[in-house]
């Protein structure tokens, strides 16, 4: 037989249950970004968190964010990086991380309170390691009761950078409460870490292939692995390149010793220290020499890319043989528009003649 509570017992266990579930559970990710106490935990910025913005001098609509002192276990700010150079530390607190991939040279962090918080918003550029964080801004805003707007300048697009959110008033009160996004601008996902990498070119000869390019920043870089195609739709792995770490602008080289009997593609699988993966364009070549011009990829939608050798004229024809255009390429890369065609099969020969490509075109 089970030993039966009274009611004052089950009452007293109900409330410990009641207190243990609510410190059991855990502040929303997405209202306590980074956990505010370490930035190697940083929130990645999503650029659909100011959607919905209806104005970027106010939080009427997007995404909001708290820092209040309920979802972050140190107040403190994180003593890994340098003090805010805007604000007066002992008045800082309750510092809430986010990582973000620049894609322009300038970025605007804009935030906005929804409560009465004094803002301060500090940038920093370097690695995830103590001490290795160096400030590119710092900004705080005028009172409780404006937003602020932090400007920043010189970014290396697809390097990726940090910033955190933080309180900085002399009443407590004021370093906590609710904000968002809403005006911000230039700060891009890991889709865009690609832009590292520049002056990616592919040249046969001799039965191998030459790839040369250049890394713009490494700093972020964990590995570089080269991936080759026939098709320049299926992609599989070659080598894996080894990254100097910390160098910028350098030019790497790599030969294919046994590329295929016709038309290669290749790009780069870039994988960041984050996690985060993500590939170049392609480039192609051809082992075959009389190939003067090469489709990257032989399934396109609204834009054709044609690696050129040398300035040329060709002629863009349907399944049955009709010229529909006639196009002047220079050397190099070039984009070829071919959004009014329909879907199905196409050709492109250079008009002086030669061998013909095909392609096509489905949406």
């Amino acid at each position: 037989m089970q030993p039966q509570l009274s009611k004052p017992m089950k009452a007293r266990l109900l409330i410990l249950i009641f207190v243990f579930v609510s410190f059991a559970l855990p502040c929303s990710a997405q209202l306590c970004p980074g956990g505010g106490a370490d930035f190697t935990s940083a929130v990645s910025f999503d650029p659909s968190w100011i959607y919905g913005c209806n104005t970027g001098t106010s939080c009427n609509g997007g995404i909001a964010f708290d820092n209040r002192s309920s979802c972050i276990p140190i107040t403190s700010l994180d003593a890994c990086a340098p003090p805010p150079s805007c604000a007066v530390l002992a008045n800082s607190a309750s510092n809430v991380w986010f990582s973000f991939y620049a894609s322009a040279p300038n970025a605007i962090i804009s935030c906005f309170q929804n409560t009465s918080l004094v803002l301060g918003v500090q940038a920093f550029s370097g690695g995830l390691l103590c001490g290795s964080l160096s400030q590119i801004g710092c900004a705080l805003a005028g009172g409780p009761s404006s937003g602020v707007n932090l400007s920043l300048s010189g970014l290396l697009p697809g390097k990726l950078y940090y910033f955190r959110i933080f309180g900085s008033s002399n009443p407590v009160s004021q370093r906590t409460g609710l904000y968002c996004f809403c005006g911000s601008s230039g700060l891009g996902e890991f889709n865009i870490l690609p832009l590292i990498v520049s002056s990616f070119t592919a040249d046969a000869s001799s039965g191998k292939v030459n790839l040369a390019f250049t890394v713009e920043d490494a700093e972020n870089i964990q590995a570089l692995e080269m991936e080759r195609s026939i098709d320049g739709t299926n992609f599989s792995s070659v080598s894996t390149i080894p990254v100097t770490p910390g160098t910028r602008k350098k030019i790497y080289h790599f030969t294919d010793e046994s590329p295929s009997n016709g038309n290669n593609y290749y790009r780069l699988k870039l994988h960041s220290i984050d996690g985060h993966v993500a590939s170049t364009r392609m480039v192609g070549t051809s082992t075959r020499q009389q190939n003067e011009f090469l489709i990257m990829g032989n399934q396109v939608r609204h834009s054709l890319l044609v690696s050129v050798k040398n300035p040329s004229v060709f002629l863009l024809l349907d399944a049955a043989g009709h010229v529909l255009k006639t196009i002047q390429l220079d050397a190099g890369i070039q984009s070829v528009s071919v959004e009014s065609f329909s879907n199905g099969f196409y050709c492109l020969q250079p008009a002086k003649g030669g061998a013909s490509q095909k392609f096509y075109i489905a949406r």
